[in-house]
């Protein structure tokens, strides 16, 4: 009874029953969400398979009914072995559809395998299928799969490449090459893939070379790029145990430089006692010759520890000495390889923020001024303009005159660009055949005065290829930012008066 008799013990006993009260409402609470999630899946199965058989359409459709009160129901029990029962008997009954289905079936096989053997094959097993029953749907498919072999002569993606649209892949890998930094070993590689992937109407084998060219292309970048930070890795290791090997000698410097001080320190001491014995002595003396013996001892032990301590000073001078000239030349050391890899870093940063066709900033340094170029324009409130360019039917010169004589319109539209603008624009290549500018200090009636400057200019520059003179004109949208704007609001405006200006004739200018 002790059990009983505590105080605690009531307190105790009503807190597990609260616990066990509020466990059972949450049970019962998680039961209803599943109950309800079950009701939910239930009705929308019925929802699906609605219409497949007339046999089955009322089961369902009182089903739904049914679960209005809930799946605890009787009836609900009561319909869903019925609705069981239908679909057993239909798995023995066939359907008047049936044989319409499979007319569908050979109506779709026959577009797609297009051979002479296919469609022969094809064409005998739909006349079976008529005739002759087949005693289930997998029995029949199965017999489709073993007459039809795939032709050797027959390249497999065939079929599906005529669903895929190439053109948002080849964009897409287009933007992503143009995205990265692509080292200079890479640059023709690079060139290529860019020029096959512009080009239009591969064939689905073609399609297929190019994009294992590409991702070729793409994991051997990789491949370089860890190459690269694997070096910087190995660098930075190196730095880290010279750093530790400085600090090493360092402290044996400091160390020694302690040691020194102790035995300055030591021989003081002793000079002195030895200074005060003497005193002593001389003191208390009462006869000459025994003083003498003292002072001359005492001399003698003094002129002993002094030559000691000079020679433990020159040694720990020369020690000294060549630690701190091991130090020197440590860091000598590691004042070339910062040089060294500081060189490297500034190579490949440029690299990465220069597109290396045209010399021209690439879409990361434009990233990098704007995130610069919003700043200074939150700051001060001076304006700041947006210009999107874009090459007029670049993709017909591409086609008709080559992928080179693209890249001479590319470097020519950017020397045009750089040789016309202010000191205080910046341009870069965006991607492709479009290019951005920043004006700061301008606004957007300023910068489309500019922009028709620059567009006439280049609409008068001459350009031939394979000796025949082609006309280049450029067209842009132009939007300044505004209160409550970001990067990415302003450039989608721009890009819409981009369009608009494709829309109007290109060869022009337009304001949004």
């Amino acid at each position: 009874m002790s059990f009983f008799s505590k105080a605690a013990d009531p307190d105790k006993w009503k807190e597990k029953y609260l616990n066990l009260l509020d466990e059972h409402e949450q049970s019962g609470e998680s039961y209803k969400e599943k109950e309800d999630l079950l009701c939910k899946t239930i009705v929308r199965l019925t929802i699906a398979t609605t219409g497949l058989d007339p046999l089955l359409d009322p089961h369902l459709l009182s089903i739904r009914d049914q679960l209005k009160g809930g799946i605890n129901s009787h009836a609900l029990k009561d319909e869903l072995e019925k609705f069981t029962n239908s679909v057993a008997q239909l798995k023995h009954t066939p359907t008047q559809s049936r044989s319409e289905e499979t007319e569908l079936l050979f109506d779709f096989l026959l577009q797609q395998y297009t051979t002479e053997k296919q469609q022969s094959i094809l064409k005998l097993l739909k006349k079976k299928a008529e005739t002759v029953k087949f005693e289930t749907s997998d029995q029949l498919f199965i017999t489709i799969l073993e007459a039809i072999e795939p032709d050797d002569d027959t390249p497999a993606p065939t079929i599906i490449a005529n669903h895929i649209d190439t053109g948002i892949i080849s964009r897409q890998l287009l933007l992503l090459l143009e995205g990265i930094e692509i080292p200079s070993v890479f640059d023709q590689q690079a060139q290529t893939a860019k020029q096959l992937l512009t080009a239009s109407n591969h064939t689905a084998a073609a399609f297929e070379s190019i994009l294992d060219k590409s991702f070729k292309l793409l994991l051997k970048i990789k491949q370089h790029s860890q190459s690269e930070q694997k070096d910087i890795d190995q660098f930075l290791s190196h730095i880290t145990e010279q750093l530790a090997a400085l600090d090493v000698s360092v402290m044996g410097a400091s160390t020694a430089a302690q040691k020194s001080a102790e035995n300055r320190n030591r021989l003081d001491q002793s000079v002195s006692e030895q200074m005060e014995e003497l005193q002593l002595s001389s003191t208390n003396a009462t006869t000459l010759e025994p003083l003498k013996g003292i002072i001359n001892s005492r001399l003698a032990n003094i002129a002993k520890e002094i030559r000691e301590h000079g020679q433990k000073e020159a040694i720990q001078r020369q020690k000294t000495q060549q630690q701190l000239d091991d130090l020197v030349d440590k860091i000598k050391d590691m004042e070339s390889e910062s040089c060294e890899l500081k060189s490297k870093l500034k190579i490949a940063n440029t690299r990465a923020l220069r597109d290396t066709l045209t010399g021209l900033p690439n879409r990361n340094a434009y990233n990098e001024r704007l995130e610069t170029e919003l700043a200074r324009w939150k700051r001060y409130h001076s304006p700041l303009s947006l210009i999107i360019w874009d090459i007029d039917h670049f993709k017909n010169i591409n086609d008709s005159y080559g992928h080179k004589a693209g890249d001479k319109v590319l470097l020519l539209i950017a020397k045009q660009l750089s040789d016309h603008s202010r000191a205080t624009d910046f341009i870069s290549r965006f991607g492709g055949e479009e290019f951005t500018m920043l004006l700061p200090n301008t606004d957007s009636k300023s910068a489309l005065i500019l922009a028709n400057q620059l567009r006439q200019t280049i609409e008068k520059t001459g350009f031939n290829a394979s000796g025949a003179s082609v006309a280049i004109t450029i067209s842009c949208g132009i939007t300044e930012f505004t209160l409550n704007d970001t990067d990415e609001s302003a450039f989608e405006r721009a890009d819409q008066a981009l369009y608009q200006a494709k829309q109007q004739g290109r060869n022009r200018c337009c304001i949004l």
